[in-house]
């Protein structure tokens, strides 16, 4: 697997040292239950990133990374009870036991399995879950990987559990896998499930699928009548949108898009010390010109940089929205050479057409292009949304 990272192996001394209080989350997930009471509170107040950087139960990066796939045959299920906690943003997945697990050491014929968990497409070390080591190919581990992720975010991952054999003094062995797409996760009645144990499946990499990192936004589409209301000192800056050639009007017509720039998290670092000076930079198709270029600050040094920056365009219709589209791309500021790309979203309304002419960029699809239509659906009331970053700014396939 040429995503695993390879991690030295630990003797069982240090992993009995990791091992903490078992924990019940009983009286936690009947709470998530009740007639989706906790779906009041809006997404806008869940944190995006977990503070506690390990599982509940669990440890991080504690057993060997580098595993054999093909010397065990895959066999056996696995039980699990997912449930998600909309008030606080937090994702449990509560492992209870596996059965009929395949033998990881044919010659001791012994099975030493622990589970680890991703959320696709993130397979960085900070998104990694791992239970303790169970003996047994029934293994009980009464465990809960937990993660704090907004649902809108959450819609867009899939959950991969893998079970593994633990070797102290050789290759892990994969004993099989199971992937669980969130988009249409009812989370509403959470239940104990069993799942059957899958064996692993290559993929060809495909470059735009690549994990880059995530941005966070706010949009809000301020209607013309809206816009008259609106204090001088907020319109000043305003770059106004252009369909064709037609200069620049002094006078402010139209609606607004506003684009509020929050921040971002887990970007590529390509700097020495492992962080990037990264900014933003804006524009509304088909209007790439300079004129309406926008960019934030430089934030030096992080990979989790927060800009709080407003784009705000002008002289946007309402008929406008359907035929526009907002590319933002966010690069690393270099002093002495061209700027590096780390990646960018398009949220537009996905048609593939703009102004009746065929047109590649109109291209949003998942997040980016729900983010947009409620947006659109709903002049004045401003929306966020939490977006995958694209590795590159070619063309979806739509």
């Amino acid at each position: 697997d040429s995503l695993e990272e390879t991690e030295e192996s630990i003797d069982a001394f240090v992993s009995s040292q990791l091992s903490t209080n078992t924990h019940s989350l009983a009286s936690g997930l009947s709470t998530n239950s009740q007639a989706g009471s906790d779906r009041k509170w809006t997404y806008l107040n869940v944190p995006d990133a977990d503070s506690d950087t390990t599982s509940l139960n669990s440890t991080m990066s504690v057993y060997s990374e580098t595993g054999d796939y093909g010397n065990v045959k895959v066999s056996g299920e696995i039980l699990l009870h997912i449930s998600y906690c909309y008030k606080t943003g937090g994702l449990y997945i509560f492992i209870k036991n596996c059965r009929n697990l395949a033998i990881g050491d044919e010659k001791k014929q012994r099975t030493d399995a622990y589970v680890k968990s991703y959320l696709l497409p993130d397979k960085s070390r900070n998104n990694k879950r791992k239970t303790k080591i169970r003996t047994g190919t029934n293994p009980e581990f009464n465990e809960t990987l937990k993660y704090t992720i907004s649902h809108t975010q959450l819609e867009t991952r899939t959950l991969q559990l893998s079970v593994w054999h633990y070797d102290r003094f050789g290759r892990n062995s994969f004993l099989g896998e199971v992937e669980i797409p969130f988009d249409s996760w009812n989370f509403e009645n959470p239940t104990d499930e069993w799942f059957v144990l899958q064996p692993k499946v290559e993929f060809a990499p495909d470059i735009g699928l690549q994990y880059k990192g995530e941005l966070t936004v706010v949009l809000r589409y301020i209607p013309p009548e809206e816009n008259l209301m609106l204090p001088p000192e907020q319109l000043q800056g305003n770059k106004t949108f252009k369909k064709g050639k037609k200069k620049e009007s002094p006078v402010i017509s139209g609606g607004i898009l506003e684009v509020f720039i929050k921040e971002a998290k887990n970007l590529t670092a390509v700097k020495s010390g492992g962080t990037s000076d990264s900014f933003v930079k804006g524009y509304l198709l088909p209007d790439d010109s300079k004129a309406t270029k926008h960019k934030t600050l430089v934030i030096k040094k992080s990979v989790n940089p927060q800009w709080n920056h407003t784009f705000m365009f002008s002289g946007i219709h309402p008929q406008d929205i359907k035929n526009v589209c907002l590319e933002l791309t966010i690069w690393d500021k270099e002093a002495f050479s061209s700027n590096i790309f780390l990646g960018g979203v398009r949220l537009n309304s996905g048609s593939g057409v703009s102004h009746g002419k065929n047109v590649d960029w109109m291209d949003s699809q998942g997040e980016e292009q729900r983010l947009w239509q409620r947006m659109a659906n709903n002049p004045g009331t401003p929306f966020e949304g939490v977006l995958m970053l694209r590795s590159s700014m070619g063309k979806c396939r739509l």
